[in-house]
């Protein structure tokens, strides 16, 4: 797959959107730093263009383009776990409260223009993830990791393609 050289400058959306997103809510580092960017890269961009909600008939929302059913079940069976409590509060705060169901919890909708909440709600998706995130500089490594944690055997990604994607990530 191409280089990504256009929509958001890579440095920028890593080191002013995905690092304080994800340092804000406790689970930055430069291993999931490079993986939530590789990830906004590999999903959230086409053709020159960074995509707030998944072209033509599918439901994935935001640059990281999860889909609703995917936030819903992180909210409802991981997020609502009294230990997450904090975890949870720290999301809303990113969120806003502008945007929410009848529980205070944010519509997935929200992660459409918040780049923000978008990334760290990514980050959570692969918290729940029982292996390690791989090296922070194994670009290979991070692409394999997004291939089979978060767009899945189901998706179109393609993790050899998008390995270039992964080293910008890396080199931002």
């Amino acid at each position: 797959m191409a280089k990504v050289t256009g929509g958001i400058y890579i440095p920028h959306l890593k080191e002013h959107i995905v690092t304080p997103a994800l340092n804000y809510i406790g689970l930055g580092g430069a291993r999931a730093i490079n993986l939530i960017t590789g990830t906004f890269l590999a999903e959230g961009y086409a053709g020159g263009e960074t995509y707030l909600k998944q072209l033509g008939k599918g439901p994935a929302v935001g640059a990281m383009q999860m889909e609703p059913a995917t936030y819903n079940d992180i909210w409802k069976n991981f997020l609502s776990a009294s230990k997450r409590a904090t975890l949870a509060t720290y999301l809303k705060h990113l969120a806003g409260d502008w945007k929410t169901d009848a529980n205070g919890i944010p519509l997935p909708s929200v992660m459409t223009g918040n780049v923000f909440f978008a990334a760290a709600m990514c980050r959570v998706h692969y918290l729940r993830v029982p292996a390690a995130i791989p090296e922070a500089t194994d670009a290979q490594a991070l692409s394999n990791y997004h291939k089979k944690y978060y767009n899945t055997s189901l998706g179109k990604a393609d993790p050899t393609a998008n390995k270039d994607r992964f080293q910008q990530a890396i080199a931002a």
